[in-house]
């Protein structure tokens, strides 16, 4: 193993041992500390990975079991039964369609032909299409869908200095306009619906599709071009001739009229759209039992757009574990009573500022926190109910602060250690700390839009 592997290993060990001797209090029982030492340790090894993730994964429900997080392996694993796993195993089968029909191309090649005037535009246009394409499947398929696109773009250039200076602002570019456009539908990314399935488990309030879709695209439309704006800024890119980018164009393999695959594939998503949008008055269309018959129709036969194996060999199993031990865990938290815990000893009872100030500051709390625990999900159930106690605190509806948290956990970029910018990080396009020297401003702007929008929608849907 790679030492920091070793170092990861070891300190999660201690850090079970030492968990062990930490005397409890009366807000925080043995149960609480042992589900705190849990996560912490699984948290190390999820980011140096000694040990195959899904390992960890499985491990960490045993370990719930054997520490007394947990009162038997049924509950250690009740994160697994959750619906919205369900949706995330779906959507590989969803984005894996859509990538084997021409469709991301096809929309790509029409962004680069109305703004492909020039470089700056067609890194918007990459943007634009990503973030589009993110609004109904995850932001790691989407991420993954264009990459080689990217990649071939990037051939273009001869001058080995051009290609590394404009693929920097390309491949950060790309996972963050991802994550932004992955806050335009609940469907968007799986940390939506954790967000919100958290908010009605601790309040019984439920925010639709439609209520989300007008909280979300008004910050995504507002914040996609800032963050072009800012990459832009910060990097650069090196122009090519308009004869380089029609060859690119012309080189796109997209045929002139769509094919029968393709206008199922494509129908099929508008239904599905359609019908997530028509759940916010009818709550028989399921968000996830949409998805679920959408995807049962990819295998219709003589109509079958994917086969099984396609589909299994499309599944980001990793992530499937890491999302079923974090919503285990997460439950843990509220149960054993961490926190309330947390709420009485790091959160103000109130803070005294107008809504506006109150979703800032709860915002730039999140990405402060994203920085230490670089795991989206694990922030969901840790901050929840400490969120939904601040609000009840102060007298104002807990979606604001439960808001706030689902649309900025969701843009985990200011390090490349989330899944969604590690698979550009890859390339060896940037390095670890050109990420954040974007980034950064980034997230400051995103937290202002959130904080001056979020409250006026609330207020105009009635939760305020």
């Amino acid at each position: 193993m790679k030492q920091s592997q070793w170092i990861g290993l070891i300190s999660a060990i201690v850090i079970l041992v030492a968990m062990n001797f930490i005397p409890e209090s009366e807000l925080l029982t043995r149960s609480g500390i042992s589900t705190i030492g849990i996560l912490l340790g699984t948290i190390i090894l999820f980011i140096t990975e000694p040990i195959p993730l899904g390992v960890t994964c499985l491990t960490s429900a045993a370990l719930l079991v054997v520490f007394g997080a947990a009162p038997n392996v049924s509950a250690a694993l009740r994160g697994y039964t959750n619906p919205i796993l369900f949706f995330v195993l779906a959507s590989f089968g969803v984005s894996m369609a859509i990538t084997k029909v021409p469709l991301s191309n096809r929309l790509l090649r029409v962004l680069i032909v109305k703004f492909g005037k020039n470089v700056k535009l067609i890194l918007f246009a990459f943007m634009a299409a990503s973030a589009l394409l993110s609004s109904v499947i995850s932001n790691v398929a989407t991420t993954a869908v264009f990459i080689g696109i990217v990649l071939t773009f990037l051939d273009i250039y001869k001058n080995e200095a051009d290609r590394k200076q404009t693929g920097k602002a390309f491949m950060i570019g790309l996972p963050v306009a991802s994550m932004i456009g992955g806050m335009l539908t609940p469907a968007g990314s799986s940390l939506n619906l954790m967000t919100l399935s958290f908010l009605e488990d601790l309040t019984g309030i439920s925010v639709s599709f439609v209520e989300w879709m007008i909280i979300g695209v008004p910050v995504v439309i507002i914040v996609l071009p800032l963050a072009w704006f800012v990459i832009l800024k910060v990097y650069g890119v090196v122009e090519l001739s308009e004869k380089e980018i029609n060859r690119f164009v012309a080189g796109m393999e997209v045929p002139e009229k769509m094919d029968f695959k393709e206008k199922y594939v494509l129908i099929l998503v508008l239904l599905m759209l359609f019908f997530w949008i028509l759940s916010s008055w009818y709550t028989v269309f399921d968000i996830t039992l949409v998805i679920l018959i959408g995807f049962a129709f990819l295998f219709i036969p003589k109509y079958a757009i994917l086969t099984w194996d396609e589909f299994v060999e499309s599944v980001s199993w990793p992530a499937f574990f890491l999302l079923g031990s974090i919503i285990t865990i997460g439950n843990a938290l509220i149960a054993n009573g961490v926190s309330d815990w947390l709420i009485a000893t790091y959160f103000p009872s109130v803070i005294n500022l107008p809504l506006i100030g109150v979703a800032f500051i709860a915002a730039i709390i999140v990405f402060l926190m994203l920085i230490v625990v670089p795991v989206a999900p694990a922030l969901i159930p840790l901050l929840s109910a400490p969120f939904v106690g601040l609000a009840q605190n102060m007298g104002i509806s807990p979606v604001l602060p439960m808001m706030v948290l689902g649309l900025a956990v969701a843009n985990c970029f200011f390090l490349p250690l989330d899944t969604v910018p590690l698979i550009t990080y890859m390339t060896g396009y940037y390095t670890m700390l050109d990420m954040p020297k974007s980034t950064a401003f980034i997230q400051v702007i995103l937290a202002a839009v959130i904080a001056v929008w979020v409250p006026l929608a609330l207020k105009l849907l009635g939760f305020i």
